[in-house]
């Protein structure tokens, strides 16, 4: 069990797991004041945030830089949102898809789960692109 995640890949997933949880949870606290398209921008920014510093301290932590130089953490952490948004893009579009389409069914309880339901598609394709820079931009061996 323990050689399942010296993967990066793994513990990238569980991060993630992590990572939507926070912005489920952030987009459900939001949308009772704000529309749901600005409360899942906004809950997208929350989790990304977490997101790198999850990674940054448990994902790869063969690349972390030196604790004590906050310039260095913060533009890692600017790379990590720029990563990030750009993988947001399928995400949102998948999300703005689904959301035009609403379920057909006449029940309610899928029409009020609906705008968090159709958050998951979106967050498996932004997954993949996510792994993809944080490997092998804002984490890159080659950075050490």
């Amino acid at each position: 069990m323990n050689s399942i995640f010296k993967h990066t890949f793994v513990r990238f997933g569980i991060v993630g797991g992590v990572g939507f949880l926070v912005d489920l949870i952030s987009m459900l606290l939001l949308s009772i004041w704000l529309p749901h398209l600005l409360a899942r921008a906004i809950a997208f920014w929350v989790a990304a945030s977490s997101n790198w510093w999850w990674n940054r301290t448990m994902t790869f932590t063969d690349s972390k830089q030196d604790d004590k130089d906050k310039k260095a953490a913060a533009l890692q952490w600017l790379q990590f949102l720029g990563g990030s948004v750009i993988a947001f893009v399928p995400n949102w579009g998948c999300y703005l898809i689904l959301m035009s389409q609403p379920p057909t069914i006449a029940d309610s309880t899928l029409a009020l789960l609906w705008p968090y339901l159709a958050m998951v598609p979106g967050v498996f394709i932004g997954m993949m692109l996510n792994y993809a820079f944080s490997r092998f931009w804002v984490f890159s061996p080659a950075k050490r």
